[in-house]
């Protein structure tokens, strides 16, 4: 194959992808709007009567933070001096922000009750899953070359707004 050809395959390729990423995230979106109006969290996805994957909204757990390396170091030489060396020892400090609860965003440190008020919750943004059965994505594939399933009317709108 000559390099005009490789270009050109590759400047196409690249409005494929581009079209198929910006419908997945239309799609993520649409998904999640209608699990959220029907009160659902997941879907399994079926392809000629057959489970290919599930699809889901994820909301991952919010992780705490320390916000004050000063107050938490602080509050471990009090709680747990031997811990102390000029900081906290990281595994130790996996420990501690493993032991706390998050009550209406205050970090609760389970053993003594204690509110950190050094330690923050980050909360992440929910996001779409699928996760595929076995033979899902073959299943798929194998629609795509029997012409069951067209991956251009998948992404065709994109195509077009995008002309």
């Amino acid at each position: 194959m000559n390099l005009k050809e490789l270009a050109l395959q590759l400047s196409a390729i690249t409005v494929i992808a581009n079209a198929a990423k910006e419908t997945k995230d239309r799609l993520r979106r649409e998904f999640a709007d209608a699990l959220d109006a029907v009160g659902a969290d997941s879907v399994k996805a079926n392809l000629d009567g057959e489970e290919i994957a599930k699809v889901s909204l994820v909301t991952p757990k919010a992780s705490p933070e320390v916000i004050n390396e000063h107050a938490f170091t602080e509050w471990v030489r009090a709680n747990y001096e031997t811990e102390i060396v000029q900081s906290v020892r990281e595994s130790f400090r996996k420990k501690i922000l493993d032991d706390l609860k998050n009550v209406n965003g205050d970090a609760i440190h389970l053993e003594t009750g204690e509110v950190l008020d050094f330690i923050a919750f980050n909360s992440r943004d929910s996001y779409i899953s699928t996760r595929f059965t076995e033979t899902g994505r073959e299943l798929i594939t194998d629609a795509f070359r029997a012409g069951t399933l067209n991956p251009g009317e998948v992404i065709a709108n994109e195509l077009i707004a995008a002309a």
